[in-house]
């Protein structure tokens, strides 16, 4: 599987999502996160959590992957990990 676009229903920019279970997102956005108004408008306002810690975390934009997953139209990518001799070891 690959990334999915997805378009946020809070400001309408498009980001890239993979979902690899209900706990795993991994999310790329094609511009810089700070130009999200959502984000943008928490770090003017001094959340003090610094920007770091939004990037994460546009909630309109989780929230619509969370309702994508949920209808089904973002679909979970099947993750392969290498069992039996495949297994890394550290030496």
């Amino acid at each position: 599987m690959t990334m999915q676009p997805i378009s946020c229903h809070g400001c309408g920019r498009e980001v890239l999502v993979e979902k690899f279970s209900a706990a795993h997102t991994s999310i790329q956005w094609p511009f810089d996160a700070r130009e999200c108004p959502f984000i943008a408008a928490r770090e003017n306002a001094g959340s003090g959590a610094g920007f770091g810690a939004n990037t994460h975390g546009c909630e309109q934009l989780l929230r619509t992957i969370d309702q994508a997953f949920a209808e089904q139209s973002l679909t979970e990518s099947g993750i392969e990990l290498p069992v039996g001799q495949n297994v890394p070891r550290l030496h």
